[in-house]
């Protein structure tokens, strides 16, 4: 093991080393202080040596002359000091000095009883204290001296008999242990080290530390690339105002005619010091990497390309509608919108998530209705390996965790089957998904806005939605008006559709007052959607819209909405009385289902039924 040096004051103590080596098979090099002529050769013939092993005054000059390395001291046990006092004993010592180290013993200045005989214990913390002490031990009468080397030869210029402290075998095994111990540990720090600045030098953002005179004491490779040729002394003229007073947010400073977004923090070493940590990367770096993650996003569709200003609307009722939208983009709680089917509820919520702070993140759009049954919690939750038959061997990413930062938009919500509808609560609530197979929760920070053109309560009511999931996603509402609610739009909407199918200039688009007046008395049960595709079939014939082209096209839908038996709106005069209405009702009900189907949507008896037949044949017949 080159990394530890046993430094050994006296042959006697190598030895002693040499044998406890061989027992627990270690190989770690040995030197004899006295053979080195000082510690200088030390440093040159072993230069990996980073932890010494040596005793008493030997070990003091080894952290003197090495401060950045570890020295193991080589302790030696109260018995090994009570064999020197009882060795003088028996050569008839009753007044006996222990002089030696304080690093060898662990005994602090102190008279003790040792039978009949007096002993005096003076640690002391060099060899000049040692003579001294030695001293004072014989002027107090002490006939021998127990103690390391130094205190040995003071006693000899004495002449008074004296014992040297030895060390014993178990003392030197745990000292090479201790070593060894201490060199896993160096090791792994060392690792950790090497590890962290491969780390800070390969990021993207420059690291510096300053001292409290602001001058750099620490910094990575992408520092100087960002300071390029500045002299070092004056980089905390740079960022000078921003050292004096802490900036918890970031700011855009400029180096080298080159945009740096900077963050600084303090270090704070004790009450009267403090170092300040500057973070800094080149703001064309931070485009790129946004860049990419839209390119990333945008690849696999997870994106909103619809904004506010892409919505075209001038009737105050939208007006309102939109500028409510916008309150709710700057919260991050759930949104439900509603409204008919075609009036544009997903535009609604592209532009929510590009109005928030969560733009550059994902945008999941989901359609409910269009799950299979079957594989509805596999889509949403995602599952892992061997979930279950046929499933993909690395496992699969929920809708959910692909929407992990961003905006997860479920449309037509009310059509999840009432079986997952409390997971999907769960996940609502908690914030975290499991996916199928897996026992490991994944935490979610995700923004839900949802969508259906039905009402939700009365499927509450009945059975079908979740009332404690309804109360859950409404909590910020938004209604969408149907297209005939919002007259002022629908003719700038016509001419914006056209326009794009032609790719031309609106203003080239003509259309007669007729033709406006047809538009805006149609009752646009197909609402945006519908009013796109008689645009597109319009615009067949050029820019200049034909009145009565325009006039067959609401002709055929109307007579295809007559024929489609799911076709709900009916045609009502303005005028009708509430019998009138109610007897339409009937009569459409009649024409498409059975008596007892009638009766059954209806809620009337079969004799109240036929009380409205009878009413409408006479009324057909008076």
């Amino acid at each position: 093991m080159d990394n530890i040096l046993i430094v050994a004051p006296f042959k006697h103590l190598a030895q002693l080393a040499q044998r406890v080596l061989a027992e627990i098979h270690i190989d770690i090099p040995i030197v004899v202080g006295n053979d080195l002529g000082g510690f200088d050769t030390l440093a040159l013939n072993y230069p990996d040596a980073k932890i010494f092993i040596s005793r008493g005054g030997s070990a003091k000059a080894l952290r003197q002359k090495f401060p950045d390395r570890v020295v193991i001291d080589i302790y030696a046990s109260f018995y090994d000091v009570a064999i020197g006092i009882e060795a003088l004993i028996r050569r008839g010592c009753r007044n006996i000095g222990v002089v030696t180290h304080d690093n060898i013993i662990g005994m602090t200045s102190a008279d003790i009883s040792f039978g009949i005989e007096k002993v005096t214990v003076i640690p002391c913390s060099n060899a000049d204290e040692i003579v001294l002490a030695v001293d004072h031990c014989i002027k107090n009468g002490a006939d021998g001296i127990v103690g390391c080397v130094a205190a040995v030869n003071a006693a000899h210029k004495h002449h008074i008999q004296c014992e040297y402290i030895d060390s014993d075998f178990f003392s030197m095994r745990r000292a090479i242990f201790d070593a060894i111990a201490v060199e896993k540990t160096l090791h792994n720090q060392e690792l950790m080290i090497q590890q962290l600045n491969s780390l800070i030098d390969n990021i993207e953002e420059g690291i510096v530390i300053f001292d409290n005179k602001q001058l750099p004491i620490f910094f990575n490779d992408e520092a100087v690339k960002i300071f390029e040729n500045i002299p070092k002394e004056q980089w905390c003229t740079k960022i000078a105002k921003y050292l004096d007073k802490i900036h918890p947010h970031p700011h855009v400073i400029t180096i080298s005619n080159r945009q740096i977004i900077i963050h600084t923090f303090e270090l704070r070493q004790n009450a009267d010091e403090s170092h300040y940590l500057a973070i800094m990367q080149e703001g064309a770096l931070i485009e790129q990497s946004e860049k990419a993650i839209r390119l990333a996003s945008y690849a696999q569709g997870l994106y909103a390309k619809i904004h506010f200003s892409d919505l075209l609307f001038v009737d105050p009722i939208m007006i309102d509608v939109v500028e409510l939208a916008k309150k709710f983009a700057k919260s991050d709680s759930t949104v439900l919108i509603t409204g008919a089917t075609g009036v544009g509820k997903e535009g609604f919520a592209q532009s929510i998530h590009n109005a928030s702070y969560r733009c550059n993140k994902p945008f999941v759009s989901v359609n409910c209705a269009s799950l299979p049954q079957g594989l509805i919690g596999s889509e949403l939750f995602g599952y892992v390996d061997g979930a279950f038959t046929g499933a993909r061997q690395t496992g699969k990413k929920g809708l959910f965790e692909m929407a992990q930062g961003g905006t997860i938009f479920l449309d037509e919500i009310t059509e999840i089957p009432l079986e997952f509808q409390g997971q999907f609560l769960r996940v609502l609530q908690e914030r975290e998904v499991m996916r199928i197979g897996d026992d490991k929760v994944i935490p979610l920070d995700i923004r839900v806005i949802c969508a259906t053109n039905k009402k939700i309560l009365p499927l509450c009511a009945t059975g079908k939605f979740r009332y404690d999931l309804y109360y859950r996603i409404n909590v910020l509402k938004l209604r969408i008006p149907p297209l005939k609610e919002r007259i002022g739009d629908i003719v700038p909407l016509f001419i914006r559709f056209v326009a794009a199918e032609l790719n031309c200039y609106e203003e080239e688009v003509v259309i007669d007052k007729e033709g406006r007046q047809l538009l805006t008395d149609y009752p646009w049960p197909g609402n945006v959607r519908e009013l796109k595709n008689i645009a597109e079939a319009c615009s067949f014939n050029g820019p200049h819209i034909r009145t009565s082209y325009l006039r067959d096209c609401f002709d055929n839908n109307e007579s295809e909405n007559e024929s489609n038996e799911d076709y709900e709106t009916l045609r009502i005069p303005k005028d009708a009385s509430l019998d009138t209405v109610s007897s339409i009702y009937i009569k459409k009900l009649l024409s498409i289902h059975n008596i007892k189907e009638v009766c059954q949507i209806s809620g009337l008896s079969r004799s109240s039924l036929w009380r409205k037949q009878n009413k409408l044949f006479t009324d057909k017949n008076s």
